[in-house]
């Protein structure tokens, strides 16, 4: 292989029609084997950040938009079909032109068809681990991937790993991998220890949810910061009455202006956060109540892992260490589990 068949650039890496044909994985050996860096200066390359550059429409000079969302709880996450896309062709200048991505896209329905993954099928891919894309370090942010640690060996067993810590072969984040059977043993213990004390854990969670919402909901303070705006766009207009009649020199109506518009601005953006933040508390009330029933109908402690429960109770794990666990309910609630490594099985 040659750089040749590679256009690199500053970020990203073209891959022309003839490459596309050799597959992902073989593109992504090839880019190794020439030592191209992908954006972030490495020169190892995931096959999935190829199909990513592969399915771009941006090269090819159009754009697809609300690829992602935000969720209730100020998350972004991938956009599939919770909300409508908009393609715009020709946004900006392509580097690639439409016949080229055109042709890429058809012979990647080709491959994905011949291996038996339709379109119909790739949730089913996609979700295939019910910890898949929950799993957050909290040092750099990244996901943590699923591995299997000595396979096809009796001592076979599976982890997740930081990203990161993967791409950087232990450089770039030093947080580590998780047994997975220690993560869902932690989950079984976070839901367990919910059921048993459900009464006080959601009861007085939602006493203090019913608490900050009367205070936030104070129709006073909110009809106080209200007057304070409209103030604000009183003086405005009266500023511009002022210049225009030539009673004031324009670049002290400036000077004013300005000052009004930034004082303006906090007001806004400080009663826009408040309300966010009372409809996210309304959120979480709705999920806790929703948390009380699917608790109420196990109808006793768990005794093994339950991937659905699993999906509608946890939001996401935190990893700030390897040992320490926050697990984040998606009504709000959160609990930190520790446990202790020991080979062969930790202790928790």
């Amino acid at each position: 292989m040659t750089n040749a068949r590679y256009a690199k650039t500053s970020s990203f890496t073209a891959v022309d029609v003839q490459s596309a044909s050799l597959g992902a994985s073989r593109i992504a050996k090839g880019l190794e084997a020439d030592e191209i860096e992908n954006i972030s200066g490495n020169v190892k390359w995931a096959e999935s950040s190829i199909r990513d550059i592969l399915k771009n429409e941006k090269y090819c000079g159009d754009a697809r938009l609300q690829k992602t969302i935000t969720t209730a709880l100020y998350n972004r996450k991938r956009n599939y079909g919770e909300a409508p896309k908009y393609y715009v062709k020709d946004s900006h200048p392509a580097i690639i032109s439409q016949e080229d991505f055109a042709k890429v896209q058809e012979l990647m329905a080709l491959r994905a068809k011949s291996k038996g993954n339709v379109e119909g099928d790739r949730e089913k891919y996609t979700n295939r681990y019910v910890l898949t894309g929950t799993i957050i370090c909290g040092h750099c942010g990244n996901k943590f991937k699923r591995h299997i640690d000595n396979c096809g060996t009796v001592a076979e067993s599976i982890c997740w790993i930081c990203s990161t810590y993967i791409i950087g072969r232990k450089n770039s984040c030093g947080v580590g991998r998780i047994k997975e059977e220690t993560i869902k043993g932690l989950f079984i213990r976070v839901f367990n220890r919910l059921y048993t004390d459900r009464a006080k854990l959601l009861g007085d969670y939602r006493a203090k949810l019913e608490r900050e919402k009367l205070n936030e909901l104070d129709n006073e303070r909110i009809a106080k910061l209200d007057e304070e705006i409209e103030k604000l766009i009183q003086q405005e207009r009266a500023l511009f009455l002022i210049e225009e009649k030539g009673y004031a020199d324009h670049n002290l109506v400036k000077t004013e202006h300005e000052e009004l518009v930034k004082k303006l601005t906090q007001l806004q953006t400080h009663r826009s956060d408040w309300m966010a933040e009372i409809n996210k508390r309304d959120t979480r009330m709705a999920r806790t109540l929703e948390l009380e029933s699917i608790i109420e109908s196990q109808g006793g402690n768990l005794t093994g892992f339950h991937d659905e429960l699993y999906r509608k109770i946890v939001e996401k794990i935190v990893v700030n260490e390897r040992t320490k666990l926050i697990f984040q309910l998606k009504n709000g609630l959160a609990f930190e589990e520790k446990y202790t490594l020991k080979r062969g099985h930790d202790i928790f």
